[in-house]
């Protein structure tokens, strides 16, 4: 199980379990998910339950703003880098790894102001955290008009076994 209560420390050990960081970009690169909310679905369900409406809205907003405005432009410059038949040299390399090291900067920072928006809940654990979370990654999907079928149960069943085992 993930203990880290503190967002960011939480989805960087979630994410380098087995699989999950796989799993992840499968569903941001053929769904267009915000994995930073993928996450966040499990790490506020293992700290406070189920996401209500009005946090919603905050998430929402905090990753529209962030993965619109800097996360998205500095990964599509870093994958645009690393394009087959892209005449590479060392400087362009570092470059590349500069940008990542922003991309990765910049996920962080919008975790922290996801887990700053729930400033006002009350930390604890709920009882049934794992069925916090499959509702929490439900709503998501929901809210981005993504109909849950088997490829995406499994890729939420895997972060899940990841998150709560």
């Amino acid at each position: 199980m993930v203990e880290p209560t503190d967002f960011p420390a939480y989805s960087i050990a979630l994410y380098g379990r087995e699989n999950v960081e796989e799993n992840c970009l499968i569903l941001q690169d053929r769904y267009g998910l915000d994995v930073n909310v993928v996450l966040f679905c499990f790490w506020f369900a293992a700290h406070h339950g189920e996401i209500g409406e009005e946090l919603w809205r905050r998430i929402d907003g905090i990753s529209r703003q962030w993965q619109d405005g800097l996360v998205r432009p500095l990964r599509e410059a870093r994958r645009w880098l690393k394009e087959p038949g892209f005449a590479t040299n060392q400087e362009q390399q570092d470059l590349r790894e500069r940008i990542k090291t922003d991309e990765i900067a910049a996920e962080l920072l919008q975790q922290r102001m996801m887990q700053e928006a729930c400033a006002d809940f009350e930390a604890g654990a709920p009882a049934e955290a794992a069925e916090a979370a499959r509702r929490n990654a439900e709503a998501l999907l929901r809210r981005r008009g993504i109909a849950l079928d088997g490829e995406i149960r499994e890729l939420l069943t895997a972060i899940s076994s990841a998150a709560f085992s």
